[in-house]
């Protein structure tokens, strides 16, 4: 007797199922960062070294982003049915499939690589590190310059002369002629390393070589200029309740004396 012709058809469905039930291992979470209101995730397959930065609703590697919780930093992933919950730093990957599905094995924990300096000097220079804080710097200063005049202007004191103006800048190119880029470089790079793991720093400088990443170094400067416009008001509203304090604490002294 012939088989029936069902049973080869039947095994080949089975077959296509519990491939179908199987998505692979997940990504890692490799890093997260915001630029204004886009956040984008550093994805990257287990031990690869090619890292994507994807959003909400975008694919890697047919894995689709769902959802993200930042409580737990961790993301909610898809693909052909099977969710997976990634959280950063690779420290926990948990995979389940749909119902009728067998579960996959989660994915072991890997111990993070510590970064060198001259990886971190890698990321500084694709954040064109010394063109962004020679600008950030000269603004700081530029604000530093105008703030000490106003808060002497605003508290009547002395300082608001052709002579005692002049002595605050000078004042204040002394204090700033430590802070160039190629001084800080070093201190920065090497604070980069013992701060970042070897897979977050090469995720940051593949960000920073996106058109986003590109966008946020292009306008830094100009979003720290408006950071101090901001902020110069507040300390100045402020400077009339820290004249009274040391104006009390002056009295107080001279009262217990």
């Amino acid at each position: 007797m012939k088989p029936p012709r069902a049973l080869p058809v039947l095994f080949l469905l089975l077959v296509g199922l519990a491939r179908a039930a199987d998505p692979g291992p997940a990504p890692e979470l490799r890093g997260e960062i915001t630029a204004g209101n886009d956040l984008r995730f550093a994805l990257a397959l287990p031990g690869g070294a090619q890292t994507a930065w994807v959003g909400i609703g975008e694919t890697f590697e047919g894995w689709k982003v769902t959802d993200y919780n930042p409580t737990t930093d961790s993301l909610a992933l898809n693909k052909a049915g099977a969710e997976a919950i990634v959280r950063l730093s690779n420290s926990v990957i948990t995979t389940s499939a749909t119902a009728g599905g067998a579960a996959t094995t989660p994915a072991p924990n890997r111990s993070a690589t510590k970064a060198t300096p001259a990886e971190a000097e890698d990321v500084l220079d694709k954040m064109r590190f010394d063109q962004m804080m020679g600008l950030m710097l000269e603004q700081q200063k530029k604000a530093a310059t105008s703030l000490v005049r106003q808060m002497a202007a605003q508290a009547g004191a002395a300082g608001t002369s052709a002579a005692d103006q002049a002595f605050q800048g000078r004042l204040l190119d002394a204090m700033f002629a430590e802070l160039t880029p190629a001084a800080m470089r070093g201190d920065v790079a090497r604070a980069y390393s013992e701060v970042f793991t070897k897979e977050e720093l090469a995720g940051l400088a593949s960000f920073y070589t996106s058109p986003t990443g590109q966008a946020l170094v292009g306008k830094q400067a100009e979003i720290s200029q408006r950071l101090m416009a901001v902020m110069t008001p507040h300390l100045l509203a402020a400077l009339p309740k820290v004249q009274q304090m040391a104006r009390d604490f002056s009295a107080g002294r001279t009262a217990g004396k």
